[in-house]
């Protein structure tokens, strides 16, 4: 593995390195699948079992198929499998099924039927088709995914009454309201954002100058901001590929991906952070493919200025993803093009703010986070067995995880196998570093990871890497089955139907917000009814008041009632609290707010905010007939003051001082 030279002294032996990891990957997939499971039935997560059959399954079969690949010559080269078709009638088909998407969501407003995403897929095909025809027009494709990126997210975000998402959108619209009408960044006293104050001016500006709510400005600007993502990824991957099929193919398949999909909603501070890493990458590689280096040099500077200051954790994130993808070149050495003074002066400028300039959040957030009582022991996390309840069909959503998988490892192994003079490569061997961070493992259990160090908002930060293992690997699908399958088998049909699946899938699946093929549809957005609710709350309920209600109600008021004719920050609140129990509901000395329909319609999260302590966790009170009967006796202790067909607010008998 390793060897000596007089010129290099110690030096990797790479190739005979990457042989060994091209022969042993899939096995170690093979093997790591086994384990996985034996693991989850012995510490009884069977319902994560019953979910990894929809990855483990395909991940066997996908190295089986490396293996057999690995013995025949599969030579890449341009599928134009649809000669006859004309791009000029493709794009004609396009903007008829895009007009026809926003037809439908303007007749269904506050939803998104099924056959909106029949229109969404029929785009996708019309671009899929255009990628594989004779002619190939990169900006017009590239437009085109931009434009159905954007037709997805303002399907949600604009088409709801108040998308929350993740609920950090609503913490992140106050202290953006905050910045706009103050006129300057918030004070640290209110959140430790004082620090990394990007975002909110951004969308604060936005709302200035085009004179909309700082909701609105939010929900109006990111979206394109984000979709743009597409454009810098097609010049990295053409870049590194120099195949303007296998970029296009990367991009869509990328712009299509549920994770993407969703934190496309959610464009928050870390999904802005995100973002930046793109155009960071996109400026790292050109310095190296263009002749103009000091103008990029210096844009990558400030945008690594601009990642310090728009998301506190991210950085260390994104700077151990660098070390994964320098550790990579390092192994294939084919060529370095992560700078190392650059990467230096990465950790310098992050490291040096946050404890000479930040130290306060250091203080409040990090520090809390390494007490040894935290890591003394490996803590399992609740869920899985809900998974059993769930009907086969309700599984179905895994299935583009399932496809991605199956082409991701093809890409990987071919990546792999044909490691030289290919940089690609770099980003296939990056891909398998980081693939635990993707798909469902055994870290999705432990609790350290996925709430104390929060490893889940890696899937965004490397899924442009995977989209692109996994166009390679469809790729790769497609060129071998049209060489070697039996000619009754149709290859062409079989890709469409996977990329068709995988699309479909996503899109539905991502939000969850249609009822579709018996899934139960999340509201992740209040209604009218509800936010009219919420407005007697602000209009009748003093401010400083006792509020009791469910987890996403409360990140609602978490948002202070600041008058807008003020012009000076009177900034009140309400002391918000989480519904314990529903048994305790008459000894609350306060208002209990209930959205009474999605309790009956789906049920709603009670208990603590999730945080950094373990024996604190939201869990969920369905609406089934024995809670609908022990909540109804529980507020039989209360007077209801206020009541619509969405919302109820009751306060004690004895009222609200009183002991």
């Amino acid at each position: 593995m390793f060897g000596l030279s007089k010129e290099a002294g110690f030096k990797l032996d790479n190739n005979r390195l990457m042989r060994l990891i091209s022969f042993l990957f899939p096995l170690a997939i093979i093997f790591a699948v086994i384990f996985t499971f034996l693991w989850m039935f012995a510490a009884g997560k069977l319902g994560y079992a019953l979910r990894g059959l929809f990855t483990g399954i395909p991940a066997i079969l996908s190295c089986l198929f490396i293996l057999f690949i690995y013995k025949k010559d599969v030579s890449l080269h341009d599928i134009d499998v649809y000669p006859s078709l004309s791009t000029k009638s493709l794009t004609y088909l396009f903007g008829i099924l895009y007009i026809s998407s926003l037809v439908v969501l303007l007749l269904s407003e506050g939803s998104r039927p099924l056959y909106y995403f029949i229109f969404i897929l029929g785009l996708y095909l019309s671009v899929f088709l255009q990628i594989f025809s004779k002619k190939v027009n990169p900006p017009l494709i590239l437009a085109e995914s931009f434009l159905i990126a954007t037709n997805l997210i303002y399907s949600v975000t604009l088409n709801y009454d108040f998308y929350f998402g993740t609920t950090d959108i609503l913490p992140h619209i106050f202290l953006s309201e905050v910045t706009a009408m103050s006129g300057h960044t918030i004070p640290t006293s209110l959140s430790d954002y004082a620090y990394f104050p990007l975002y909110h001016v951004l969308i604060a500006e936005t709302s200035q100058l085009l004179n909309i709510s700082t909701k609105t400005s939010l929900f109006l600007v990111t979206a394109p901001i984000y979709a743009i993502t597409i454009v810098f990824l097609y010049y990295i991957f053409n870049y590194i590929t120099n195949n303007r099929q296998i970029s296009l193919l990367s991009c869509v398949l990328f712009s299509a991906s549920s994770v993407v999909l969703y934190y496309g909603t959610n464009v928050i501070t870390r999904t802005m952070a995100f973002i930046m890493f793109i155009i960071l990458l996109y400026l790292i590689y050109s310095v190296n493919f263009k002749k103009n280096k000091l103008s990029l040099k210096t844009l990558s500077v400030i945008v690594a200025v601009f990642l310090t200051l728009v998301h506190n954790v991210s950085l260390p994130q994104l700077v151990l993803l660098l070390v994964l993808l320098l550790a990579s070149e390092y192994i294939i050495g084919n060529g370095n093009y992560i700078s190392k003074p650059f990467f230096i002066l990465l950790n310098v400028i992050f490291t040096a703010y946050w404890f000479f300039v930040a130290y306060v959040f250091v203080q409040r957030s990090l520090a809390p986070r390494l007490q040894s009582q935290f890591l003394d022991s490996i803590v399992l996390t609740a869920g899985g067995a809900e998974v059993l309840q769930e009907s086969f069909i309700n599984l179905i959503g895994l299935l583009d995880k399932s496809i991605f998988l199956f082409f991701a490892l093809i890409g990987i192994g071919f990546l792999l196998k044909n490691y030289r003079n290919n940089y690609a490569s770099v980003l296939g061997l990056f891909a398998l570093l980081t693939l635990i961070f993707y798909v469902p493992n055994p870290l999705n259990t432990i609790w350290q990871f996925k709430v104390l160090f929060r490893v889940d908002r890696f899937m965004l930060f490397v899924s442009p890497f995977m989209a692109f293992v996994m166009g390679y690997g469809l790729y790769i699908f497609w060129n071998y089955m049209a060489k070697y399958s039996p000619k009754k088998l149709n290859s062409t049909l079989v890709v469409v139907l996977l990329f068709s699946t995988f699309v479909l899938v996503s899109s539905v699946f991502s939000i969850g917000d249609s009822d579709f093929l018996g899934h139960e549809a999340k509201h992740e957005y209040f209604t009218s009814e509800e936010l009219s609710g919420f407005e007697h709350v602000f209009k009748y309920i003093p401010t400083d008041s006792s509020i009791y209600t469910d987890y996403f109600s409360s990140r609602f008021f978490y948002l202070p009632l600041i008058p807008a004719s003020s012009a000076e920050m009177n900034i009140s609140s309400y002391d918000n609290y989480r519904i314990g129990d529903v048994n305790k509901l008459p000894q609350y000395k306060g208002y209990v707010v209930l959205r009474t329909k999605e309790f009956l319609r789906s049920g709603l999260y009670f208990g603590s905010e999730e945080s950094t302590l373990r024996d604190t966790s939201n869990y969920f009170y369905q609406g089934l007939p024995e809670n609908q009967l022990e909540l109804e006796s529980n507020l039989a202790g209360l007077d209801k003051i206020y009541s619509s067909p969405s919302t109820d607010i009751f306060i004690p008998h004895q009222g609200l001082n009183n002991p």
